[in-house]
């Protein structure tokens, strides 16, 4: 067991997980069995490969003086191994909001810092096929589509790399029982409350009645399903390039001829994915969610508004996506003539003045009742044949109190001390 499990892993990490010879990783470590277990196969792995090792461990805080203990007993384990190690401290509590999903977006968001801080170009985790099927049957009970019966990926965007996910929880405990590697048991993994637990302990015993390799099974169902994800992912991204009009960050424009026209599938796809970007949620978005945007691009329904956050609308020919939320969605001060970006956009705007020296303005986004001298700001941009989605957010330029360009579109007047250009592309 010994010997096909450590070759197996170094296969993983070579392979899949893309970790070449001497590149720093980082264990994410909690101190449980899967953990430990891989914190020892990295261990040993350096051996092959010529690794920098480094630990991160994250304490949420959420069970006070036990969490102080498990993060004792990864450092002394990591200081017998002769590795660094690094301790993340949350303040998260019991009557944490969504505690699940909050805790595990934090606990990432750590593990990112630690990297970036650290200069370590891979994570590495413990989960196992049993967390790989856990995940796809959690994702099915909610109305995932085949984006999220992919399950986890081995690798991602970022560096985060589940090496242990070619093996079963009893192949990674007989491993750990073997070695003799300890552990710390997180008590919080027995509580019915948790759906994942729940899933753990209650339906996959019953599932293993019917089929005794659930698991196996579970695993092989969520390939299938990235590799046909992968194919409907790249036309989406085709018809999402061929339908954009506007991509600027918070507000997106598309042609809804073209995304009506297109096979369904692949534009759920390209709306989960725009979803997911706008609202920081990269694990995608519910289906029922997608369906309610699916009305609205084929004109079924005018407007819906995701999570209260992102508002889709059907105007005229166009499907817009846009951010909620108080005007002006932007606002800096522009203290020189010259390029800047508007981030929140992704554009760039340019100011120009007659004068050399620094100058007294700022910018944000149009407000409703904004006027550009006896103008509505707004009709000035509908005039100009503006999309309607753009308008709310498109930026205005101010002096001395008042509106002295509508960027790129109208000065106040030619003689004007400042003036824009935007979109801006030089």
């Amino acid at each position: 067991m010994n010997i096909f499990m450590l070759d197996s892993f170094v296969k993983t990490l070579a392979g899949p997980c893309m970790i070449r010879e001497r590149h720093p990783v980082l264990a994410c470590c909690s101190g449980g069995v899967d953990s430990m277990v891989l914190l020892d196969l990295l261990a040993r792995a350096c051996e092959q490969m010529r690794l920098k090792l480094g630990v991160v461990h994250v304490d949420h805080g959420i069970r006070g003086e036990s969490s102080r203990t498990d993060a004792i007993f990864v450092e002394e384990r990591c200081a017998a191994l002769g590795l660094l190690c690094h301790v993340y401290r949350l303040s998260l509590g019991p009557n944490t909001p969504n505690l699940e999903e909050e805790a595990r977006r934090r606990r990432y968001e750590a593990i990112r810092a630690c990297m970036m801080d650290n200069g370590y170009t891979a994570a590495a985790t413990g989960h196992t096929m049993d967390d790989q099927a856990e995940t796809l049957i959690y994702r099915f009970i909610r109305g995932s589509g085949v984006r999220g019966l992919a399950g986890m990926e081995i690798r991602n965007s970022w560096g985060l790399v589940r090496p242990l996910l070619v093996f079963t929880r009893d192949q990674v405990e007989e491993y750990a029982a073997v070695r003799g590697i300890p552990s710390v048991e997180d008590v919080t993994n027995r509580d019915p409350a948790i759906a994942r637990n729940l899933i753990r302990r209650e339906i996959i015993p019953v599932m293993r009645k019917i089929n005794h390799s659930v698991i196996e099974s579970a695993c092989r169902l969520a390939d299938i399903a990235r590799k046909e994800g992968e194919l409907v992912e790249d036309l989406s991204k085709e018809i999402e390039k061929s339908a954009c009009e506007h991509s600027w960050g918070i507000v997106r424009v598309y042609r809804s001829r073209e995304l009506s026209g297109a096979p369904r599938a692949a534009v759920e796809r390209m709306v989960i994915r725009v979803l997911s970007d706008m609202l920081g949620e990269p694990r995608g978005i519910d289906s029922s969610q997608v369906g309610l945007v699916m009305d609205v691009i084929a004109g079924s329904m005018r407007a819906h508004t995701v999570r209260r956050r992102v508002r889709v609308q059907n105007d005229g020919g166009r499907v817009a996506f846009s951010i909620t939320g108080p005007a002006p969605f932007y606002e800096f001060q522009a203290d020189r003539p010259g390029t800047m970006t508007i981030a929140p956009l992704g554009q760039r705007i340019r100011i120009f003045s007659k004068s050399r020296g620094a100058v007294r303005a700022s910018i944000r986004s149009l407000l409703p009742g904004d006027r550009i001298g006896d103008e509505r700001a707004v009709r000035v941009l509908a005039e100009h044949g503006i999309a309607k989605a753009l308008r709310p957010f498109w930026p205005v330029l101010i002096s001395c109190g008042r509106i002295v360009s509508v960027a790129g579109v109208l000065d106040s007047c030619p003689e004007t001390e400042l003036k824009t250009e935007f979109p801006c592309h030089g």
